[in-house]
């Protein structure tokens, strides 16, 4: 019994190795005047799928699409522009823009507050649920321009921040430094999102006599070049074209510095 059993299996064997010897012979043979198309067999056996490269591919793929600057929203907007007392100067410009685009906004002025101080509690959040925003600005770091070991110290407090505006687009505006920070820019631009960080640092700016914070005029001016960076650089562009009007309409709410 065990001899036939032997033979039978040497045909199979003997026929698959003739099955995948002719799949190496490109599209096929002729014999005679009658031509066999032979397969891919040996190259499908040999070079299994790589999984891994694909999955990887399909990854990039799809962070690629994810980054793909969105189309210019002409939209009328309920803008929240929340952060610190920067706010004093690009709030009344930026009500002029939101008036003249159709938007409305709120702003929320925090005075002396940082990302610690936002992060750390639910504020942004309550006023999100509150206001229902469309879009969200926020201009925070000018008091933090010199805390050591900024991402030891602050990094949660801000992902906290960003993990409450969601998936609301938003541009977060850097501070308008008047010397060298010890990191929060890089912090900020590392951490939001693609599109959606302002650099301010290492624009001129004339300053109030405190040193810090831009004049009006000059803040009026900084608002300016963000809202033109919005519309031409930014993920998720929102109509905010120059308005002719100096004045506009909003809602301010003030928080004042915690003791």
């Amino acid at each position: 019994m065990k001899k036939p059993i032997i033979g039978v299996v040497a045909i199979l064997l003997l026929g698959l190795a003739v099955f995948a010897g002719l799949s190496f012979w490109g599209d096929g043979i002729d014999i005679g005047s009658t031509h066999f198309k032979t397969g891919s067999f040996a190259e499908n056996m040999l070079t299994p799928p790589d999984t891994a490269t694909s999955a990887a591919a399909n990854v990039e793929d799809s962070v690629k699409k994810a980054n793909v600057r969105q189309p210019l929203d002409t939209t009328s907007k309920v803008i929240l522009f929340a952060g610190d007392s920067m706010l004093e100067g690009l709030g009344p410009r930026m009500a002029a823009y939101a008036t003249a685009n159709g938007h409305t906004l709120i702003n929320v002025i925090w005075y002396s507050s940082t990302t610690e101080i936002w992060g750390r509690g639910t504020r942004l959040k309550e006023r999100i649920e509150e206001f229902h925003p469309d879009f969200i600005f926020i201009s925070l770091g000018g008091n933090e321009l010199f805390v050591s070991d900024i991402k030891k110290k602050r990094q949660k407090y801000l992902n906290n921040m960003l993990e409450q505006i969601g998936d609301i687009p938003y541009v977060w505006i850097g501070p308008p430094n008047w010397k060298p920070d010890t990191g929060i820019n890089d912090m900020l631009a590392e951490s939001v999102a693609p599109g959606s960080f302002y650099l301010s640092n290492g624009q001129h700016f004339d300053r109030a006599k405190d040193g810090a914070h831009p004049t009006r005029q000059s803040a009026a001016a900084w608002c300016d070049r963000i809202c033109k960076w919005v519309m031409d650089s930014s993920y998720h562009p929102i109509k905010l074209e120059v308005p002719v009007e100096a004045k506009g309409k909003c809602k301010t709410i003030v928080y004042q510095p915690e003791v």
